[in-house]
């Protein structure tokens, strides 16, 4: 058995009997998550010791045998391991010049007999200070629409390595998209995810209107997409909140959070989305914060049929009324595909 390798390496977490946030011990390496009889915690996390306190090349490997466990992050949060029930994630320290350290990961599903490697892609916004209106790196493309829409990579954001800003012109069908460079994702044969941690600078007003979407759709031409799933912010039909969507061309699943998009550029005022498709494309689930949004069993209707070509990530920034520009800033991403056939 794979617990038996690590010996008296190996914990057992109790999600119930622990705080919501634990930091893993040094000196294990195999930790198994589950849930008691009673008392469930829910929206468990672990979080990875100090990477200069240990060797490069040091692997944890997590079991999550809780549905209320949510993941890993690396020591100082910069990094988050999403973690389905079911499945194991390995990380593997890569660099120890820092605190969070850079780890890789690797997630498979026990039921199956060999590892089936994972893409997992992060980016936190760093390089150099780029000005213009289009920026193509980091594992984005972009694409704008009138003059004055920008995209731009920046290092002004105090305590962040790099910001990324989208913006929408002083014109009031001004839009700015940014969209995973990668080649057209398909729904099915694995769980596909996407995920960033970022801030409006504004809400919207009546005078002053704009549309923001984020996930898994195909529109990248600032326009409502055909297919996807992702997370809306359309002030004037749901008000406020975020809200989650599921379409498919033949018609959409809408439910609205109770959850407002957060403004500014320091401390709390950073919010982090992800939208998450199962391995069947039957069911999508949304987290703002790592709180879980959707409701049991997930959004289980309208999931982009499999066959249909769709960008694993887009971000898309559009105003609707007002000549007054409007910016979306990114502190990082993180793209995820997890496949049901061991690679």
């Amino acid at each position: 058995m794979r617990s038996n390798r690590y010996g008296d390496q190996r914990q057992t977490i109790y999600a119930a009997n622990d705080t919501v946030l634990q930091i893993v011990s040094p000196t294990k390496r195999f930790f198994q998550i589950v849930d008691p009889l009673v008392g469930i915690a829910t929206n468990f996390c672990m979080i990875l010791p100090d990477a200069r306190t240990i060797r490069t090349q040091t692997p944890f490997v997590f079991e999550n045998a809780s549905s209320n466990f949510v993941g890993i992050y690396n020591a100082d949060r910069t990094t988050f391991h999403r973690l389905p029930p079911r499945a194991t994630l390995t990380c593997t320290l890569k660099t120890q010049a820092t605190a969070s350290g850079v780890w890789g990961s690797m997630v498979h599903d026990p039921a199956v007999g060999n590892p089936a490697f994972g893409l997992s892609v992060f980016n936190d916004c760093t390089g150099a200070l780029l000005t213009g209106v289009q920026y193509s790196d980091h594992g984005l493309q972009s694409a704008y629409g009138v003059t004055g829409s920008l995209n731009i990579l920046s290092q002004s954001e105090g305590g962040k390595q790099g910001t990324y800003y989208l913006g929408t012109g002083i014109n009031a069908a001004g839009y700015c998209n940014s969209y995973s460079a990668l080649s057209n994702s398909y729904l099915g044969n694995g769980c596909r995810a996407c995920e960033m941690k970022q801030s409006l600078y504004n809400l919207s007003t009546a005078a002053e209107e704009f549309i923001s979407r984020f996930g898994i759709s195909d529109n990248i031409t600032g326009g409502a997409p055909a297919n996807g799933v992702y997370l809306l912010y359309d002030r004037a039909a749901y008000g406020d909140v975020w809200v989650m969507r599921n379409i498919n061309g033949a018609g959409n699943n809408t439910v609205p959070t109770a959850v407002a998009p957060k403004t500014g550029s320091t401390g709390s005022d950073w919010q982090k989305l992800r939208v998450e498709v199962d391995s069947a494309a039957s069911r999508s689930d949304f987290w703002i914060d790592n709180v879980l949004m959707s409701p049991a069993g997930g959004l289980n209707t309208r999931v982009p049929l499999a066959a249909t070509a769709i960008k694993h990530l887009n971000i898309c920034l559009t105003k609707t009324v007002g000549i007054t520009a409007r910016y979306w800033q990114m502190d990082n991403y993180r793209i995820q595909s997890y496949p049901i056939t061991p690679r």
